[in-house]
């Protein structure tokens, strides 16, 4: 009878404990649960104070069926990459000429004597013409090339897999990498958490990378020595927030950045000291949770975005233009 008993109050006891534990899933299904105080509310930091935003979009056009994995200018000229296909346009959209490359190409860059074109895993050296000069070497299955820049004989390739900048000659040497490591408590080493890594030169010969996993655009020398760096985490206008970003960089003459991020996407602009200038687009001119844009700009500052959710090139202008 005792052993009944026990038994009885066992599972009455089982009994309450599962009933709390539905009561507890139901109360908190999604469709149910209350309002979650700490909860970020990031739609205010969609909203860009009309006065700092310098350009306006004043055209786009799409790239029909090339799917675009690359933008680049030089000389009057986008140069694009994507599927199997090098496509050289005016500024205006108009088709210059269209070339067959090797096929899945990731990024572009050009000087006017060569087109050096990224691959996952390797660099490909083109002439002006779009002919095959060179397939340089094999980094290996974790490589992961995201951008290129070219200074004089070298030319540097971010590798997001392994967290480098590659330096290679132009007859495609490896000259040497760096993993963006400083002999000061500043060195950190590049943090790429996703396949977002860009490198720059401007017009002062200047080096710049971005370690997108610290906020930071670094400067290093020729050889990948850290000379100094800026970073600004934040969910305000004035940096850069999500887990990796600024995701694409590039630079005008004067040596200010152009920035665009991923998630909340922006395009901003900044001095070589990290002093936001202005913003050139805002959250709301693009698709909620997106790309970034890649991005490139003439001397005249007109900014140029690959919209890769969109499959087009956004042209913004200065305000003041026409």
């Amino acid at each position: 009878m005792k052993k009944r008993s026990l038994t009885v109050v066992v599972l009455a006891i089982l009994a309450v404990i599962i009933g709390v534990i539905v009561i507890d899933f139901m109360n908190n299904r999604p469709d149910r649960r209350g309002d979650n105080p700490y909860a970020l509310d990031v739609d205010e930091y969609k909203k860009v104070d009309e006065n700092l935003i310098s350009h306006k979009e004043t055209r786009n056009f799409s790239l029909g069926t090339l799917t675009a994995t690359g933008i680049c200018y030089y000389n009057d000229r986008l140069f694009l990459v994507g599927d199997s296909s090098l496509v050289v346009i005016s500024p205006d959209g108009s088709p210059v000429g269209m070339y067959e490359i090797l096929p899945n190409p990731t990024c572009i860059e050009t000087d006017g004597d060569n087109i050096f074109i990224g691959y996952l895993t390797h660099v490909a050296k083109y002439d002006t013409s779009g002919k095959l000069l060179q397939r340089w070497p094999d980094l290996g299955e974790s490589t992961v090339i995201t951008s290129l820049a070219i200074k004089d004989n070298r030319i540097y390739a971010a590798d997001a897999g392994n967290r480098r900048v590659v330096i290679f000659s132009r007859e495609g040497e490896i000259m040497g990498d760096f993993e963006g490591k400083a002999v000061t408590e500043a060195g950190h080493g590049f943090i790429i958490p996703s396949p977002n890594f860009d490198v720059v030169v401007n017009s002062y010969g200047e080096l710049w990378v971005v370690n997108p996993g610290k906020h930071a655009i670094e400067n290093y020398t020729d050889d990948g020595q850290m000379r100094g760096f800026w970073q600004n985490a934040s969910y305000d206008i004035e940096g850069f927030l999500g887990c990796c970003n600024p995701a694409e960089i590039t630079v005008k003459e004067d040596g200010s950045f152009i920035t665009s991020e991923k998630g909340m996407v922006r395009i901003k602009i900044y001095d070589q000291s990290g002093t936001l200038l202005s913003v050139v687009a805002s959250p709301n001119q693009f698709k909620e949770g997106g790309k970034a844009p890649e991005v490139c700009v003439d001397e005249q500052n007109i900014v140029y975005a690959l919209d890769f959710d969109r499959n087009v090139v956004r042209v913004f202008e200065l305000k003041g233009n026409g």
